[in-house]
């Protein structure tokens, strides 16, 4: 489990591609169900995305979500030879979602390019397109029975004339309480730094770079911080709950 900043990508004004120029803001929205879709772009002709920071960036994560790019590859500063470590360079990617983390490096702009589509002569379609951070690193998973997330359902319930129920569903939120035991002090320490920054985060339960779930939650920490003690004797570490809700979409 690990967490990352909060994607760095945060403005339509960032954002430089050939096509489509009114949906960039589909990238970075919180809503992988909402893509931003390449135009004229579907016929094998590399197409690419362009993320322009203000300001010198340290870098450590790219996530990919609801994506059909089969070939692709990113590099930085608008130089091809910049690349990151490992290469980001897909030649026959099949999957819909991709994590990957990497050796930190600073950079002023990040660069996708995309060549091909999974399908042939389709355009090129991504969610969302995050590029993050490393915050925290959990030093172990906790016990599968202290991990309990939900998709916590916003609903309009109607109780009709005659007694029957209509739901109008709204919308799926991730919801995840993380239950840890007998952590050390230093990591009772990161946590705790975490916590008190009080900034939005991503959570990402189960990372990999191979057959990866999609599992990548823009969240908040709720609630309070209520790591104490575990035992009497304070040595054997400490025990405590984190809450954690995901983000409005924008």
């Amino acid at each position: 489990m690990r967490f990352l900043s909060e994607n760095f990508i945060n403005t339509t004004t960032q954002i430089k591609v050939d096509s489509n120029t009114a949906t960039v803001g589909n990238l970075f929205d919180r809503d992988k169900t909402v893509t931003w879709e390449s135009s004229g772009y579907g016929t094998n002709t590399s197409t690419i995305i362009s993320i322009e920071f203000d300001q010198s960036t340290t870098i450590t994560h790219i996530i990919l979500l609801n994506h059909n790019l089969k070939q692709f590859r990113v590099f930085y500063n608008s130089v091809t030879a910049n690349v990151l470590s490992p290469d980001i360079n897909e030649t026959a990617n099949s999957a819909t979602a991709n994590y990957y983390s990497f050796t930190s490096v600073i950079v002023n702009s990040v660069q996708l390019q995309m060549d091909l589509a999974v399908t042939d002569d389709t355009e090129n379609k991504v969610g969302e397109f995050i590029i993050a951070q490393n915050r925290l690193v959990f030093t172990r998973n906790p016990d599968i029975r202290l991990f309990k997330p939900m998709l916590d359902r916003k609903q309009v319930r109607h109780i009709m004339p005659d007694g029957g129920v209509v739901l109008y569903n709204v919308k799926n939120k991730y919801k995840t309480k993380i239950g840890l035991r007998f952590i050390t002090q230093a990591f009772h320490d990161s946590l705790l730094s975490l916590y008190e920054e009080a900034v939005p985060l991503i959570f990402a339960p189960f990372p990999t770079s191979t057959s990866w779930d999609g599992g990548a939650f823009p969240v908040v920490w709720s609630g309070d911080f209520d790591f104490k003690f575990s035992y009497n004797v304070k040595d054997v570490g400490f025990s405590g709950n984190i809450t954690l809700e995901e983000r409005t979409s924008v």
